[in-house]
């Protein structure tokens, strides 16, 4: 068993994107898009989970699938007795039929931008640069299905297809979200508060739209699990909410009642808070390459007589309990013999006149070490690059509730904990404790995106146009205060202290409008983090 153990690769139908469409979904979406029967596409139709159920509701001759692999287009044919085309879908999609089906249905493959063949991957982001996007290496091969999916459809038609919850959040899908309000006359979203796909940490929603004159109306729905499906036809009486033409941005906060989407647009107008990025700059931590070999704990660096080639290290964030890490919290890390500190070995040191580093080296070698893709790179594979020591940090993932930390400890930190750097005369405590505010979080849960785990996820261009209160107006005696009460596990206490000195005191906001903005960060909170706990058995 190796020693420095490291992620696994994904493989399998993983790397190719196939995830199979359970049941309940299959026929759901097949039963919405053919209320209207006419000619229905299934642009990925793999082993023909959704075709099985379209040639009931749809006349199967008026039907046309498209699948990459033959073996599965094999299988579907066999069993629904449609004809499948077998080939590159965006290679057959040619302008001819734009505009020519009834409806939509599928679940496009998920496959990563590095992962997916360039021979199926150029034609697929030419169609989105022919729409007037701009597809990045973060592009995933689902997102150019949705987009033939609108292309594909008459006004009126309609659009039922599984995709990652990804739709709603990630930045790359900020020119889809836009491309659908402007293109489609309604939107509805269902999502489910299970984890629908057996054994796959992955959160799918549904998207139903119909094509037509935007900016559309959003409207979502979520479900327990796809089990209530059955007889739900995708309307609610929830209302909905009219999206901002060419709206990019993310669609989280559709979640929350009409007045709560109101009341943030609101305070992002309103010039109170600003961007993050004016007071500091985000990046992320130390990529080492294999952190079970470059961050150790200080018994082992001194047992392995190497703590002078180690500095202090935040490895974690539950490290940092407060909204300072100090030497102390540094030093409470021991007992634990947890990994607070980071190989750091200066360039170009004689390995000849240091037998215990250089023995570490032979074992991190021996354990392959040196063949990860960040080691492979460097000029020598343990000399890690950018280990700079930040003004403050600021956490990744979350569970409950953004932080800003002040580096008291002089400590860098690992890519689980973002880096800090202020600009110039900006005060990192009084910064942390402004941005403790109920507005601040409500406003992370729309900015940042989370997954199937249920964890908030905030990278550094999300950070930084995260709203915050600029820290000249925050009392300098703030951050002790909060810093005291989070070491209690007082969050609420807390929060209410800036609340109301930071954001009704200093800033004007109206309490029942700070009220409304604490119960929509709850809300989110509460949706995103019920998934860590609902897993659809398998």
């Amino acid at each position: 068993m190796a020693k420095f153990t490291a992620k696994a690769a994904p493989g399998g139908d993983k790397l190719r994107g196939g995830y199979y469409t359970p049941d309940p979904i299959a026929r759901f979406i097949a039963g919405w898009v053919g209320v209207g029967g006419g000619r229905v596409l299934e642009p990925s139709c793999g082993d023909g989970a959704i075709l099985r159920h379209l040639v009931t509701v749809a006349n199967p001759q008026k039907i046309t699938a498209v699948e990459l692999v033959a073996g599965e287009a094999k299988k579907a044919t066999v069993e629904t007795g449609v004809r499948v085309v077998v080939g590159d879908f965006f290679s057959w999609f040619e302008d001819s039929c734009h505009g020519t089906f009834d409806a939509v249905a599928g679940n496009p493959p998920y496959i990563r931008f590095g992962s997916w063949e360039p021979m199926a991957r150029e034609p697929a982001l030419a169609l989105m640069r022919a729409q007037g996007m701009h597809p990045t290496r973060l592009t995933n091969a689902w997102v150019p299905f949705v987009v033939a999916s609108v292309l594909a459809v008459r006004p009126g038609g309609r659009i039922g297809l599984v995709l990652p919850a990804e739709l709603l959040q990630v930045g790359y899908a900020a020119a889809l979200r836009s491309y659908l309000i402007d293109e489609c006359a309604s939107i509805t979203i269902v999502s489910f508060k299970e984890l629908v796909f057996p054994g796959i940490l992955q959160e799918v929603v549904l998207l139903l739209a119909e094509r037509g004159r935007g900016p559309a109306g959003i409207r979502t729905v979520e479900l327990p699990n796809s089990d209530q499906l059955n007889g739900f036809d995708g309307t609610t009486p929830a209302s909905v909410a009219r999206a901002h033409l060419h709206e990019s941005e993310k669609w989280t906060k559709y979640y929350l009642p009409s007045s709560a989407i109101r009341l943030i647009r609101r305070v992002r107008a309103s010039g109170r808070l600003h961007p993050l990025s004016r007071y500091a700059g985000v990046d992320v931590g130390v990529v080492t390459g294999r952190n079970s070999f470059f961050c150790m704990s200080s018994a082992e660096a001194r047992q392995r007589g190497l703590i002078k080639m180690t500095m202090p290290l935040l490895s974690r964030s539950a490290q940092a309990p407060g909204l300072s890490f100090t030497a102390q919290d540094l030093a409470m890390q021991n007992s634990a013999n947890a990994p607070n500190r980071l190989l750091t070995i200066p360039s170009g040191i004689d390995l000849r006149r240091n037998k215990m580093l250089a023995a570490y080296l032979a074992e991190g070698e021996l354990d392959g070490v040196p063949n990860g893709y960040k080691c492979s790179i460097r000029r020598r594979w343990w000399e890690v690059p950018s280990t700079w020591v930040p003004d403050g940090f600021m956490l990744r993932q979350i569970s409950t509730h953004p932080r800003l930390v002040a580096n008291l400890a002089g400590a860098t930190s690992t890519d689980t904990v973002h880096r800090v750097r202020l600009a110039e005369d900006v005060d990192i405590e009084r910064l942390a404790a402004g941005a403790f505010n109920s507005a601040t979080f409500a406003l992370a849960e729309v900015l940042g995106r989370s997954y199937g785990g249920g964890i908030l996820e905030l990278e550094p261009s999300e950070c930084g146009h995260l709203p915050v209160p600029n820290p000249a107006l925050v009392p300098p005696t703030l951050h002790q205060k909060v810093d005291e009460l989070l070491r209690e596990r007082r969050i609420d206490d807390a929060l209410n202290l800036v609340d109301e000195e930071v954001l009704i005191e200093r800033l004007g906001f109206d309490g029942d409008d700070v009220a409304g903005l604490r119960r929509a960060w709850i809300a989110l909170r509460d949706r995103r983090r019920g998934r860590s706990k609902r897993t659809r058995p398998i």
